[in-house]
Parts: structure tokens; sequence; C-alpha cells
């Protein structure tokens, strides 16, 4: 009898996902489902549209890698050798793209398939062990001051669009602000007697950046010549007093360009970005007030920007270059 009762007893241990796994039911779901519950959770989120959007697109670009290779588009079907093999080689190899395009494909990856783990849409999750790709440092271009010179001459300040142009460009100059953080802003967004922008950056992070008299006094001459008529709130307006896009803005920018006669830098909103950087650290800016100005959410930007374009490397090297102090 008590050689019976010992053979019943149980083991006195319960390990410990014992009741991970016996509670987790998959409910599997095709490509498109998995995708809406996506988006959905991102809009209960509360996260921007330019993001929902960012999301989308990568995601559907995803699918369409998968279906031009006659693969599985089930998300419980793909696994991680699938995205390495025959998505990353994929836009590495067949679709040349950049190391940084690739990236910001697998962040919209990852995130998919980390919510499809969380909500036990997925049996198993094939990104918990991948990383994004290495990327190589390029040289950042930014304008000369000529350059900088000769592209705001190029806009015909007596017509309303020229003089917007005209005042789109130096507020990129002055505040380094991102192409779509530019045509967001709206007439409230100035605020006037702080002498500061309200610029909502990325993922409804705001952030007040400063501006100083002669950018204020080329604003209020556009706001002059705008007027208080306009049917939106937008600061920057077409002809037709429809808020400026993104995409009218890299064109004007890029048109003005060609026009300078610039041709060994790309003309472009994020080089207006990048001029600011190099001018503000030329021109004594720590590297916490840049980080504030530009929005960046860590200082590995900012360091790269300190590092390209100090004085303080510049004269160091005048101070110990071989060649200067071999002759």
């Amino acid at each position: 009898m008590l050689h019976n009762e010992v053979e019943r007893r149980r083991k006195n241990i319960i390990h410990e996902d014992f009741f991970e796994q016996e509670q987790r039911q998959v409910v599997t779901e095709d490509f498109e489902t998995s995708l809406n519950a996506f988006l959905r959770d991102c809009k209960i989120r509360n996260l921007s549209e330019h993001t929902i959007k960012y999301y989308r697109n990568e995601l559907l670009a995803f699918r369409a890698i998968l279906e031009a290779q006659d693969l599985p588009t089930d998300p419980d079907k793909i696994t991680l050798k699938i995205i390495k093999e025959n998505v990353i080689l994929y836009m590495m190899e067949r679709q040349n793209l950049k190391e940084s395009s690739i990236n910001t494909r697998l962040r919209a990856i990852r995130a998919f398939f980390n919510f499809l783990d969380r909500e036990a849409m997925i049996t198993a999750n094939p990104v918990k062990d991948l990383s994004l790709i290495k990327q190589k440092k390029e040289v950042i271009q930014t304008f000369s001051r000529d350059q900088v010179r000769a592209i705001l001459r190029q806009p015909d300040q007596s017509t309303f669009t020229g003089f917007r142009d005209y005042t789109i460009m130096l507020l990129l100059l002055e505040t380094g602000i991102r192409a779509r953080e530019l045509v967001d802003l709206t007439v409230s967004d100035i605020l006037w007697e702080d002498s500061q922008i309200r610029i909502k950056g990325k993922g409804y992070k705001e952030r007040l950046v400063p501006i100083q008299a002669t950018m204020k006094r080329q604003l209020r001459k556009y706001m002059a010549v705008r007027g208080d008529d306009v049917p939106n709130d937008a600061l920057f307006v077409t002809i037709d007093n429809k808020p400026l896009t993104k995409r009218r803005l890299q064109e004007a920018i890029k048109k003005y360009g060609r026009m300078a006669n610039i041709k060994n830098v790309r003309c472009s909103p994020h080089t207006f970005r990048h001029t600011f950087a190099k001018m503000s650290v030329q021109n004594g800016a720590n590297m916490f007030a840049l980080q504030a100005v530009l929005g960046h959410a860590s200082l590995e930007m900012v360091r790269h920007y300190v590092n390209l374009f100090s004085n303080d490397v510049f004269d160091s090297h005048k101070r110990f270059s071989p060649v200067e102090k071999l002759f």
C-alpha cells in the first residue's frame, strides 16, 4: 500500500513555463488580417498618421518580396531563415537598397511580429533574434556657405511662392527642422513673445526651438503676405491656399539647387538640416543644446556631427600634423 502511494506522488517542482504553456492558445491569421490588427493597435496607441503609413507601406513591401518568390505570406509560416535569406538578401542583391532603407523595413517587420507574438497570433516569433544589418558611416553632405547664399538667391521674392520658399529655406537653416515637421507647422505654432516655434516631431513628441530676430522679422513679413483669410491653419500654403506637401517642398528645393548650379551636394530639406548642424557645431553649440533643437532621441547622431564638424578637430590636427612639422 505504501509502495503504491509513493508511486502516485507528484513531482513537487512546478516548471517555470508551465502556466504559459497551458494558457497560451495561438490563433493564427493570414497576412491581411494580421496587418489590419497591427495597424488598429497602432491607432489605439495613438501613433501618428505618418508612423502608421510607414508601417503599412513597409509591411506591404515585405509581403510583395515574399510573393515575388512564391513564398508563404501567412505570418505563422514565416521563419527567421526566410527573413534573412529571402528578404534581407533580396533587398540587398535584387533591389540594391541602401543599408539604411533595409533597416527601416526591418524595424517595421520586427514591430509587426513582436505585436503578433504578444497577441498569440503566431506560434513562434521569427524576429526574436533578428538584428539590424551593419550600416556604413557615410560622409554627411552639407552646403558650403557660398552654396547657402547661392540657393537663397534663387526664389523670386516678387511672387508669393518665391517669398514663401525663401522664408522656408531660412527656417530650415535656422532650426534644422525636418521636412515633415515643417509642412506640419501651423500658424499657432509660432510663439512670437517667446521667440520659439513649437515643432511636432516623431511620435507626437513636441519640442520648442528658438528663433532669432532675423528669422522672426522674415516670418512676420511672410505672415503679412500669407494673410489671415486662408481656410486652414497651415503655416506654409500653396497659391491655392492648400497646405504645402512634403513632396512639393522637396521638388522646390531641388529646383533651386539646379538654378544655383549646385552639383556636388544633394539639394534637399535634409541637407539644410545637416548644414544647420555643421554650422551650429562650428559656431560653438554643445551636444545637449543641439540634441534638443534637432529632436534626436539619443546623442549618437549629435556626436557624429561634432566629430565631423568641430573646429577642435581641425585645430588639433593643425598642431600635430606630421607633414607640417616635417619641414
